[in-house]
């Protein structure tokens, strides 16, 4: 069947629990998979089928919901299970398993001491957007440059506090940095790719509890740990009359999301390490683009609030300890078809826009006197349902059954020859779980040389939310490794793929 005897990859997603031992191949149902005695094609495990001498099988119910097309009984065998080549384990080169890697968004921040504005002169940001979605939005990388004075427009209206009183040496940084950041993301060029602040960062929490006792008191910057990605955040927790009246946010973080569970350590609020944790969960996040940190103390506001009231600004932010740092991250969007459209030449991202800030003088050149920034680089999600819907049409195409696109009946097509249940069963939004056996042959009758083995990847996808087909596969790995071993080919399963 393969085209290529030499670099072959096969394709299955299973979806729930494995079917029952001695279940034949004809009975799987879409999606369940399974090691099969290649002899019998029933349901066995590997050490079973290792001690009758036979190959084994990797079998994966097929998920085309008619068995011919058109019901032309000419045209039939489309429900037949999806089956591996033998499978010997002395011969499995290597196992492996690739966790979903969640996306992350590009960012870039800018941090501003106290002295970095004065009064007089001008504090310039520039902002570059690179990468692929710009330059295929645009033609060409991008920047923009904005600078303290502001922009009316961009404001909706004056922007109160960018000048200096009398006797006063500096314009507060924040004020400074929320002008220029303002007037940089109104760009009309920029703007599609970015957005204020960072919306990872911690706003409100909910639910905080402990299963211990609780002491009196305010508990100021207390850290916390979390059960997913999250980093940094801190939070002031007022207890009284043995409950928890309060907690509130003092540094955001980023990385969190909705739902995500955060613990303070029992210790830090005058109890026992985890006898009197506090547990509780991320309510809301928050875009806020601004930190000031004023004598050691961080609050965050949007761009807005300390350009129109709610931040009151200084006029000795030296000697008030004012500093401020600014934050914007990628947000480009590209444009996304659904399944009845679906054409697997449509473009979707690899590689998610890039943003680089830097500070100027009033020259134009790179300014590093005062001001500090850091650019993250963003990460797109490996194995998206995009490249798992892909991999397994192209294992259609390889078995004869190519999927039909580009001509104006395509859609009709597709129905007719059987495409809409494998389509339907892959969430594209989801990040795929992949499982990997690479088996290698060696040819012991090769007199030519040119080919020294017939070597084939197999890979299974799974999504992360079924946890039955999670353990399924978990555990038929596992049970391959552990009979390679027992043959005397030593193959784990590798991870972090």
């Amino acid at each position: 069947m393969a085209y290529f005897n030499h670099s072959f990859c096969k394709s299955w997603l299973a979806v729930g629990a494995a079917p029952v031992a001695t279940t034949p191949t004809a009975a799987f149902t879409a999606g369940q998979m399974a090691l099969v005695d290649g002899t019998t094609y029933l349901v066995d495990t590997p050490a079973n089928i290792s001690a009758a001498g036979h190959h084994a099988l990797l079998v994966g119910g097929n998920f085309h919901a008619s068995d011919s097309i058109g019901n032309n009984p000419g045209h039939g065998g489309y429900q037949e299970s999806i089956k591996s080549k033998g499978i010997n384990f002395r011969y499995v080169s290597r196992l492996g398993v690739a966790e979903p890697v969640a996306p992350a968004q590009a960012s870039a921040k800018i941090c501003v001491a106290s002295n970095c504005a004065p009064c007089g002169s001008n504090l310039f940001l520039r902002l570059d957007v690179k990468g692929s979605p710009a330059l295929r939005f645009l033609n060409h990388n991008a920047y923009a440059i904005g600078d303290s004075s502001g922009d009316a427009a961009a404001n909706g209206g004056p922007l109160p506090g960018l000048c200096c009183v009398t006797g006063q040496d500096f314009l507060d940084p924040a004020m400074a940095l929320a002008a220029a950041m303002q007037m940089v993301l109104a760009d009309p060029i920029v703007k599609p790719f970015i957005a204020e602040g960072n919306p990872t960062a911690a706003a409100t929490v909910t639910g905080a509890a402990t299963t211990g006792t609780l002491f009196d008191g305010t508990y100021f910057a207390v850290d916390t740990t979390s059960a997913g990605a999250g980093l940094d955040a801190t939070f002031t927790v007022i207890v009284s009359a043995g409950s928890i009246s309060s907690v509130t946010v003092v540094t955001p973080g980023n990385g969190y999301l909705l739902g995500e569970v955060l613990t303070i350590d029992g210790a830090e609020v005058g109890g026992v390490t985890v006898t009197d944790d506090i547990t509780m969960s991320i309510a809301t996040t928050s875009n806020a683009g601004i930190t000031v940190t004023i004598a050691g103390v961080e609050t965050t506001y949007s761009i807005n609030e300390v350009l129109n009231g709610t931040y009151v600004p200084s006029t000795d932010p030296v000697g008030d300890q004012v500093s401020a740092c600014a934050t914007v991250v990628g947000a480009y969007v590209d444009t996304k078809f659904g399944d009845c459209s679906f054409d697997t030449r449509d473009h979707y991202n690899k590689e998610p826009v890039q943003i680089i800030a830097s500070i100027l003088d009033e020259t134009g050149d790179p300014c590093n006197d005062c001001g500090v920034s850091v650019s993250k680089p963003g990460q797109m999600p490996q194995t998206s349902g995009e490249t798992v819907l892909r991999q397994l049409l192209l294992t259609e195409r390889y078995m004869q059954n190519p999927f039909n696109q580009g001509n104006k009946d395509s859609s009709r097509i597709q129905e007719i020859e059987g495409f809409d249940p494998i389509k339907g069963a892959v969430n594209r939004s989801a990040n795929y779980q992949v499982y990997y056996l690479q088996h290698s042959v060696p040819r012991f009758n090769n007199p030519s040389g040119v080919f020294d083995n017939d070597q084939y990847l197999y890979e299974v996808f799974v999504d992360p939310a079924d946890t039955a087909g999670i353990a399924n596969m978990d555990a038929l790995w596992a049970a391959m490794s552990a009979q390679a071993t027992v043959l005397g080919n030593i193959v784990p399963v590798e991870t972090g793929l």
